[in-house]
């Protein structure tokens, strides 16, 4: 289970190897995103009414995150499941666990894909999207929804290279499979005027690529995986491993999205596409700065999940202070080029002064403000790869969500503007922050405790 690709998290220095983890699985996620981007760049920029169909895309995201939840949950599950077995040099454990997680992605996939076409337009009524983007956003959703069977495949995939430690190879897919979404959207949008159907379409073209080669990674028979297509299996036991951490976590992040559903009711309440343009820019770039806290938190997963499979408890401690150091520097320097760039980025999707001016305020508090949801995530990143994930659900629903529905519902109304809308995200960092190292230090004492009686009594 060792080979140059892969890293054991469990010896040597902890700051190197986070970075040899964290890097390429900022840049992964980063490339992944890009996907994304590059849809609303070319659609604002090079459709047939930029404005319109830069905002009915955005309108989109919330929607198809939703159904994606579950089974983006249940990969991280997967992830956690198998670095413990890695951890604990259970080969049997990992092979399990592996040739389980691929098909359940498979199915998974399979009802996102039919649950998501049927919904499409309540789930847009739902979240009160204005009466001039329904029509494109339904369109967008139909299209992009039969990519998600390749989607969930590849995550699933990703996350068990990740459990190993092996986040270079999944970066220099994404990075091929990019370059073939960014070339597609051009073709289909400029070349053949194709509009919100383009984009869509070259972003599952690009999902089913990132599948198949995160496929023949996994099951080549040169690579040390060794997985074999024989041997994939619906196990019970494996399933419920991986259900008890993916369940929770994936019903915290369906809480997160709803509460997020808030704040799109109330940039949708503005019935302008001027700020809902304004409010997509805005998104895609924080998700820029928000890929950045993903990659130091599931290192932190992937990383504690180990170190909870070989009992090295106090190394997590050291790995979650690590993290934050890291993390926070690579903010600061993010934070930097906002401020300096801000304008021209957010000018790069729709050239819109308008837009531009109603998107700055609520991109500065996002640039400056997100290393409080870094604070969140890591000890929940340790947290999970000790395999606890019920709890710091629940404590996140109280820490983020309640605080931004209140926000919404009380603050905002006093003062409508998009800036001040986007306030409730630090706000509801902090309480999260506060609670979730609250529960991690709760939790790394108890595991220690345990520990501790186990020898002795021994």
């Amino acid at each position: 289970m060792r080979s140059s690709r892969t890293l054991d998290m469990t010896q040597g220095p902890v700051l190197g190897k986070l970075l040899s983890f964290v890097i390429p699985a900022i840049l992964s996620n980063i490339i992944q995103q890009m996907y994304t981007i590059a849809d609303r760049i070319v659609v604002g920029r090079f459709a047939e009414n930029g404005t319109m169909a830069l905002a009915a895309v955005g309108s989109t995201n919330t929607c198809i995150i939703l159904f994606l939840d579950l089974f983006y949950g249940m990969a991280l599950g997967a992830n956690i499941t198998c670095a413990n077995f890695r951890g604990a040099r259970d080969a049997k454990g990992v092979e399990k666990c592996m040739h389980t997680a691929i098909p359940f992605a498979a199915v998974g996939g399979v009802i996102v894909c039919i649950l998501g076409s049927l919904l499409i337009h309540p789930m847009l009524r739902l979240l009160d999207t204005p009466d001039a983007l329904v029509d494109l956003a339904a369109l967008y959703m139909r299209i992009y929804f039969l990519g998600t069977p390749a989607s969930l495949i590849y995550n699933c995939g990703a996350n068990l290279l990740r459990a190993h430690g092996d986040t270079k190879r999944p970066m220099y897919l994404l990075t091929a499979t990019g370059l073939v979404n960014v070339g597609l959207n051009l073709v289909l949008v400029i070349g053949f005027r194709m509009g919100v159907a383009g984009v869509a379409v070259a972003t599952v073209i690009s999902q089913y690529l990132s599948a198949i080669g995160v496929l023949w990674i996994l099951f080549s028979p040169k690579d040390e995986y060794k997985m074999s297509f024989k041997k994939l299996c619906m196990d019970k036991k494996m399933i419920g491993a991986i259900a008890r951490i993916g369940i929770p976590t994936a019903l915290n992040s369906t809480v997160f999205t709803l509460s997020n559903t808030i704040v799109l009711a109330g940039v949708n309440s503005f019935n302008s596409a001027i700020i809902s343009a304004a409010k997509t820019a805005v998104t895609d770039l924080s998700t820029m700065i928000y890929q950045v806290v993903m990659g130091v938190y599931v290192g932190c997963v992937s990383a504690s999940g180990q170190c909870f499979g070989a009992k090295k408890y106090r190394r997590i401690d050291r790995l979650a202070f690590t993290s934050l150091a890291v993390g926070s520097a690579m903010l600061a320097v993010v934070g930097v080029i906002y401020t300096i760039f801000g304008r021209q980025l957010i000018g790069a999707f729709n050239n819109d002064p308008r837009v531009i001016e109603a998107g700055w305020g609520a991109l500065m508090i996002n640039a400056w403000f997100y290393v409080l949801y870094l604070l969140t995530q890591i000890p929940l990143g340790c947290v999970r790869g000790m395999r606890k994930s019920l709890v710091p659900g629940l404590l996140n629903v109280v820490g983020i969500c309640l605080p931004r529905i209140l926000w919404v519902w009380f603050a905002f109304p006093v003062h409508r503007s998009l800036t001040f809308l986007f306030v409730c995200y630090p706000i509801s960092w902090i309480f999260s922050s506060a609670l979730q190292w609250g529960y991690y230090f709760y939790v790394r004492r108890k595991i220690l405790k345990s520990d501790i009686k186990a020898v002795s009594e021994a």
